[in-house]
């Protein structure tokens, strides 16, 4: 029996050409995940897919698919938000890129995730109303690896289990994704010593759902350490880097 979706919310990841008239379009949908469907005739089409299958714009689209293994078929595409103020920003486009790059490579195929979604969705509306384009990228992060359960642990020191004590700095592992608290740290190689404001940002940001992110706006020295901390672990836990991050004006620190 043919698979038919109708009105499934989607952000666009990438688009491929494909032949002289077709596109292939990589979606992140909201229901069913990372999928990627065939847009006939989407390089002639004056009407059907006009402006509405560009990188980073949230879509409705009805496709089908006829047998497994084969491709989706784009039937139709309504434009929600074209996000278009964060195309002609620069900064704001660079972090647009850093979270779609995120998309491609931790969203899978055919595996819905509502909530990582709801996150995306939430960053790229962030960039396009012009809220801070590296406090968006830092309240990202920390709720992508909470939600793909990769979530550090800033809550107790991982030496000697207690609680960090308010105003001293920690030092941040990040093979190990915990905190080292400062009675416990002499000795110890390696690791970003983290102020105190930073380690209780982030373990407030882990406990909000994304509906509240806003709330949070992270500045000077400790939106920079989220970012760097971030970055790092994200090399470590990914074993790669994200292209985009580079040349994106973060103030990194060595460990």
């Amino acid at each position: 029996m043919p698979v038919i979706r109708s009105d499934l919310p989607a952000l666009v990841l990438d688009i491929i050409d494909y032949g002289e008239s077709d596109k292939i379009v990589v979606f992140f949908c909201q229901d069913v995940g990372r999928i990627s469907a065939l847009a006939r005739g989407a390089h002639r089409s004056k009407k059907r897919f006009v402006n509405k299958l560009e990188i980073f714009t949230f879509v409705q689209i009805s496709y089908s698919k006829s047998s497994a293994g084969s491709l989706f078929m784009l039937n139709e595409a309504e434009l929600v938000n074209s996000f278009i103020t964060l195309r002609t920003d620069l900064t704001s486009y660079r972090v647009a890129s850093i979270i779609r790059e995120y998309m491609l490579l931790t969203t899978r195929e055919t595996s819905g995730d509502d909530l990582l979604f709801q996150l995306a969705l939430w960053a790229l509306h962030s960039l396009n109303v012009g809220i801070d384009q590296k406090q968006t990228l830092a309240l990202f992060m920390i709720k992508l690896f909470d939600l793909l359960g990769y979530r550090p642990d800033f809550s107790v020191c991982q030496d000697c289990g207690a609680r960090p004590v308010d105003g001293q700095e920690v030092l941040f592992n990040v093979q190990a994704g915990t905190i080292t608290c400062r009675n416990c740290s002499t000795g110890h190689q390696g690791g970003r010593r983290l102020a105190a404001g930073t380690a209780k940002m982030i373990r407030a940001v882990q406990e909000q759902p994304v509906s509240r992110l806003n709330r949070f706006k992270p500045s000077g020295a400790v939106l920079e350490q989220i970012l760097d901390c971030s970055h790092r672990y994200s090399r470590y836990i990914f074993q790669r880097d994200i292209h985009s991050w580079k040349g994106f004006d973060v103030q990194t620190h060595h460990y």
